[in-house]
């Protein structure tokens, strides 16, 4: 389904990345010469400081900055070299029309991976679930509504990295491209890093972390080589962004993929391709919750029981998996770099990174110059003020799935 235009496309952002992460890295001078540059990759639309995206197409190009001078021929120019320009904005929404385009949900046949995949199928997206389990998988497909968009099931396991590569081969033959990727599986463990078994620990670390590296591995060539729009979504936790409980394995492989989930958002600015981490609280794991049908599933698993074992009745009090899902879509379209969907989190959040804040020393005499120049790569990243001028931007809904 390629044409050798996308993949040249692809190529030239390989080789863009590259070389960014060398000027970063090595600190080559930014002017005339890595203009040229980025002329021969073909990507001269690239977003430079004070440059707004254009409308249509990758945003274009501000006039590169002149070479700084040297000290005296033949030597090199004092201090570090310039870093490359930066956007002047957020990554503008690659996907922002979701009507028509394609969606894979891993662990989608239950919990918030079945509210995305619902919410995704209500906003006229083709949706692929991942399953693991045949009864649960049976359960869920009623709940798609008649009328709406396709549902095709895939039978996957996140851990195995070659079955991603089947999983896309399966959405291709049966859609021909993948739009949206949203790496939902996940093992809820109490274990404690002090206490976890090698095994436990392995097991968790395959499931939460590394199988986001097999997604972005297997589904972001595909994405940038088709370029029409893409994004890559990964279900943290607010265990990701605040460790409030005594959940040491879950908090530190859901820490790790908000980490890894911003690292692509740096590499993929300018991209057609866009990232979030969804870090949820409290979600109810039963869809079927407001139908007025009780879930087979769990009916199935209530009768085979043992007698005397107790159920738990009323209401759960977690967030309805539908408004979840239709929460994560919002921050598809929006091209949000954090999902949050439960507020009450944020004040032991903020008091998180208060504590970092106030654990700077303030000494007199202040940090030698010298040792600050040779840091400043690693002192700032632009996409954290850009996203804060980005959310800051009124919109209608948080539950909209549309612009």
């Amino acid at each position: 389904m390629s044409d050798p235009d996308a993949s040249q496309s692809h190529f030239a952002l390989d080789r863009f990345a590259a070389e960014r992460r060398r000027f970063l890295a090595e600190g080559a001078l930014y002017g005339a010469a890595g203009a040229g540059l980025l002329a021969s990759l073909g990507l001269s639309g690239c977003v430079t400081a004070g440059q707004k995206p254009s409308a249509g197409g990758p945003p274009a190009a501000a006039p590169p900055a002149p070479p700084a001078a040297a000290t005296a021929a033949g030597t090199a120019p004092p201090g570090p070299p310039p870093l490359p320009p930066e956007p002047a904005e957020s990554q503008r929404a690659p996907l922002s029309d979701l009507k028509g385009k394609v969606a894979y949900i891993s662990a989608a046949s239950d919990g918030i991976g079945l509210g995305i995949a619902r919410a995704a199928s209500n906003a006229g997206m083709k949706v692929c679930i991942g399953y693991r389990n045949e009864a649960r998988l049976k359960a869920a497909l009623p709940l798609f509504k008649p009328g709406n968009a396709g549902v095709f099931p895939i039978k996957h396991d996140v851990t195995d990295r070659d079955g991603w590569a089947r999983m896309l081969e399966e959405v291709k033959g049966k859609y021909g491209r993948l739009h949206l990727v949203v790496n939902n599986a996940g093992v809820k463990t109490f274990a404690r890093v002090s206490k976890v078994s090698a095994s436990d620990w392995d097991n968790a670390v395959a499931v939460n972390f590394t199988a986001t590296y097999n997604s972005v591995a297997v589904c972001l060539p595909h994405m940038l080589e088709h370029g029409e729009g893409s994004h890559i979504v990964v279900t943290s936790s607010m265990s990701g962004l605040l460790p409030g409980g005594p959940l040491g394995v879950y908090t530190a492989t859901k820490i790790a993929v908000v980490g890894l989930i911003e690292a692509l958002r740096v590499e993929l600015e300018g991209t057609t391709v866009g990232t979030s981490a969804f870090c949820p609280g409290g979600v109810n794991t039963d869809n079927y919750l407001g139908t007025g049908e009780e879930n087979p599933f769990l009916k199935a698993q209530a009768a085979a029981r043992p007698a005397g074992m107790p159920r738990f009745n009323g209401p759960p009090p977690g967030m309805d998996p539908l408004e979840a899902g239709e929460r994560v879509l919002n921050g598809v379209i929006h091209n949000d770099l954090f999902i949050i969907t439960h507020p009450e989190y944020m004040p032991g959040t903020q008091q998180r990174f208060v504590a970092m804040l106030t654990s700077e020393p303030v000494e007199d005499p202040p940090p030698p110059e010298q040792r600050v120049r040779g840091e400043r790569r690693v002192l700032h990243a632009g996409i954290y003020p850009r996203e804060i001028v980005h959310r800051r931007k009124p919109r209608k809904s948080y539950r909209s799935v549309t612009l």
